[in-house]
């Protein structure tokens, strides 16, 4: 080989040796004519799984349901409540004629009532105690009329006092002025116009204050009694003490509280039959057959 030759090529492996070079690699957009985009594979693959990765987050359709039923019984007791508290109004102002549950719901004007909400009405309505049902001839549940049912039947003077004898006589005690309200409008106009045949004493209840209504016996005379005995008894404070802890107070001081006056209804009991006498072996003499009979011996 020629010698300068040899010396050029030594001399560029040495240049190439002493020198870096970088080469740019040619980008896939620039050297490629397809449509393939790896940023929008991505982002397509994301939305993708965007549904799968957020599972976790719909709702509970169990406590949906628990929850659905919760608000449809508050709905059922709010509506029944609203219903006798109507019928306890309008008995109250003597419009005392029974409605059926739609001409109830067409008053009060509750028109958003689903089906299952009429069906609780017309199935618990019936059980109330404070509601009187009167059935429908025709067997229709959908027209049976309520009214409202007072605690007593009470509605003036004469059958206020008559009540409150029939309770004396029976033993029951008094009538609750709370229950009283729910019977007349009217009820502290009629315990004046009664004043002279019951007695009113201020009670509690439920730790609400209240009154009861006894009747007053004009037969039962009581003496007098004293004033020291009157003082006596008024400075003995039993406001904070309930029933139980009065009868607990006076068993440690030697007195037994008082129990079952009512009276007691005497059942009969059923009549026992009376057991046949067996005969004993006695000789039976027919003395009356004498002469008339005839021995063969």
């Amino acid at each position: 080989m020629d010698p300068e030759l040899l010396r050029q090529k030594i001399a560029f492996q040495k240049h190439a040796a002493t020198t870096v070079a970088v080469q740019n690699k040619p980008s896939a957009a620039a050297s490629s004519h397809t449509t393939y985009s790896s940023e929008a594979a991505k982002a397509k693959k994301k939305k993708a799984s965007g549904p799968t990765q957020n599972l976790s987050k719909l709702p509970d359709f169990d406590n949906f349901a628990s929850n659905s039923n919760a608000i449809s019984n508050a709905t059922n007791f709010s509506t029944m409540a609203k219903i006798v508290d109507y019928m306890k109004k309008r008995h109250l102002s003597q419009q005392q004629w029974p409605l059926t549950l739609k001409e109830v719901l067409d008053e009060l004007q509750l028109y958003d009532l689903g089906k299952r909400n009429i069906a609780f009405l017309q199935e618990a309505l019936p059980n109330n105690p404070r509601l009187m049902m009167e059935p429908n001839p025709d067997g229709d549940p959908t027209m049976n009329k309520f009214a409202f049912r007072p605690p007593y039947k009470i509605k003036g003077k004469t059958s206020l006092v008559a009540v409150a004898r029939k309770h004396y006589q029976d033993g029951k005690g008094g009538i609750l002025v709370s229950d009283l309200a729910e019977c007349v409008a009217n009820y502290d106009a009629l315990l004046q116009q009664v004043a002279a045949d019951v007695i009113v004493v201020p009670t509690q209840v439920n730790k609400k204050k209240d009154r009861v209504v006894f009747y007053n016996d004009k037969d039962f005379t009581f003496p007098e009694l004293e004033d020291d005995f009157k003082a006596l008894w008024r400075n003995v404070s039993v406001d904070h003490l309930d029933e139980k802890k009065i009868e607990e107070y006076l068993q440690k001081k030697g007195l037994d509280a008082m129990k079952d006056l009512t009276p007691k209804v005497r059942m009969q009991a059923p009549l026992k039959r009376k057991a046949a006498k067996r005969r004993h072996n006695q000789k039976v003499q027919n003395d009356h057959m004498e002469g008339v009979l005839e021995d063969y011996e």
